[in-house]
């Protein structure tokens, strides 16, 4: 099983890594061909019907990915009724989405873009279905292959489309081209590799055992939506599609790390957790704990690193955004917080603790709508960057205590290695400082070799921790394993 992780979590980052590789360079494409307010625009609409697409599943996949993972038998029957589910979901959710956005004054350009936007929310929001079929096998490497083309078919397709009209519109145009393909690819696979039956069908005690389960998962994901969009939002409301720009550039990037590393991550090991949690406690534990270290271990220097390099980032990247440097440093600092987060509540959702999970996403999701309609006003974008490292904060807090009282005695493991982080990752940051006149590649390449000698020299790992890593992620063949604490 640890094997199986490690090889799941190399194939969803190497197309993470290669997937939001390219999503960095065409957003950065986009955003030097668009003026800061139509960036805004644009991101506004994605964020308004991202913030809707919740409804439509309702934390469904995550249902199914957890119930799979316990007993694949039964899949194909979950698949079904839950797409019954979600297609009275989908045209309810689209009256709504499109009534709200008709209702608050928005220009006939927005609602173009948001029109458009639904189109991409709605393939997007059964390929999920499809795919978490997929995960809950931990067969991760149709997925990962079919988002790097997605992601290329989006750039091939927008690029051309910029270039040529410069039209907003026609930027997602392409991404409803990426996710039809995404939606076909998806389709075609699970009747492939499982020869399931796509028939939506309504068996009323699936539908029971789903609907019973349902309320703690679909809470937990309309928390996490609301909580991830409602800036953008709120920006463009309060403060002007500006504003929305500033926030997009630092809000991109910081996104594309924690999706990399740490959303790779939780979703190799959810399923994992699931099975751990009825097979072996200590297994879990181990699991999870070595998770957490592997996540402070690159989002602490990470952290650490973007705030030092912010100025410098902006300044070669995104010249015209210079107002965005203040915004960008605060939200780096919630980095290890993010990624932290990520394993605490996929650790409890897949232990039946989503009822915790879904309170703790409610409380920092009031949290954040409060400070951000606080701080907005008089801060704009930097409002919004404060609000977000905030509410990060105040999440690892409640999910910690709450996993202590799932697994006690947790916290010793990590509190002993984090101090060596810690020490490491200041002398990547003395390094940084000291050589920041120079090529700003050779910098990052210096402190990053700096930050993990210093981790040899504290002895946070051994080279036979390396070999065995290597070993379980580039063996041809399955060995057991068993999971142990460095």
């Amino acid at each position: 099983m640890i094997e199986k992780i490690a090889k799941n979590t190399t194939w969803l980052t190497a197309s993470l890594i290669l997937q939001k590789t390219l999503s960095f360079f065409y957003f950065w494409f986009i955003s030097n061909n668009l003026f800061p307010s139509d960036l805004g625009k644009y991101v506004f609409a994605l964020s308004f019907t991202t913030l809707f697409s919740i409804f439509i599943d309702l934390g469904l996949s995550q249902i199914l990915i957890r119930e799979g993972a316990k007993n694949f038998s039964r899949t194909n029957k979950y698949l079904k009724n839950i797409l019954a589910l979600k297609i009275p979901l989908l045209i309810l959710t689209i009256l709504v989405a499109v009534a709200v956005i008709n209702l608050t004054g928005k220009s006939s350009e927005i609602r173009m873009l948001v029109y458009l936007a639904i189109i991409v929310m709605t393939l997007d929001s059964f390929t999920l279905s499809f795919f978490s079929v997929f995960r809950s096998t931990q067969l991760l490497k149709y997925e990962s292959m079919s988002s790097v083309v997605f992601q290329v078919i989006n750039i091939l397709v927008g690029v051309f489309a910029l270039k040529l009209t410069g039209r907003l519109e026609f930027l997602i145009l392409a991404l409803i081209c990426a996710s039809a393909f995404n939606f076909i690819i998806a389709l075609v696979l699970l009747k492939t590799k499982f020869k399931f039956s796509l028939m939506p069908s309504w068996d009323k005690e699936t539908i029971k055992i789903l609907l019973k389960i349902l309320p703690a998962f679909a809470l937990a994901g309309i928390f996490i939506k609301i909580y991830n969009t409602s800036d953008s939002v709120l920006l463009g409301y309060i403060s002007g599609d500006k504003a929305v720009g500033f926030f997009a550039v630092p809000a991109k990037v910081i996104f594309a790390i924690q999706m990399i590393v740490a959303g790779s991550f939780a979703a190799a090991i959810y399923p994992a957790f699931s099975n751990f949690y009825i097979t072996s406690k200590e297994f879990l534990k181990n699991s999870f704990e070595n998770s957490v270290f592997y996540l402070l271990l690159i989002s602490v220097p990470s952290s650490l690193g973007i705030y030092v390099l912010a100025p410098k980032i902006i300044d070669l990247l995104w010249p015209q955004y210079q107002q965005s440097v203040s915004t960008f440093k605060v939200m780096a600092l919630a980095m290890p917080f993010i990624f932290v987060a990520f394993a605490t509540g996929t650790l409890l959702n897949a232990c039946d603790r989503q009822n915790k999970n879904t309170i703790n996403r409610g409380i920092i999701t009031l949290v954040s709508l409060f400070l951000n309609i606080l701080l907005i006003p008089r801060y704009d974008q930097l409002g919004s960057g404060m609000a977000f490292l905030c509410t990060n904060i105040a999440l690892v807090a409640l999910d910690t205590n709450a996993v202590r009282k799932l697994l006690p005695k947790t916290g010793s493991y990590i509190a002993r290695y984090l101090y060596k982080i810690i020490v490491a990752s200041s002398a990547m940051v003395i390094t940084l400082k000291i050589l920041s006149d120079f090529n700003i590649i050779f910098v990052i390449g210096l402190a990053a070799t700096v930050y993990f000698a210093v981790l040899y020299l504290l002895k946070t790992f051994t080279s036979k921790d390396i070999r065995n890593l290597g070993k379980i992620i580039f063996s041809a063949e399955d060995e057991k394993v068993t999971p142990s604490n460095n």
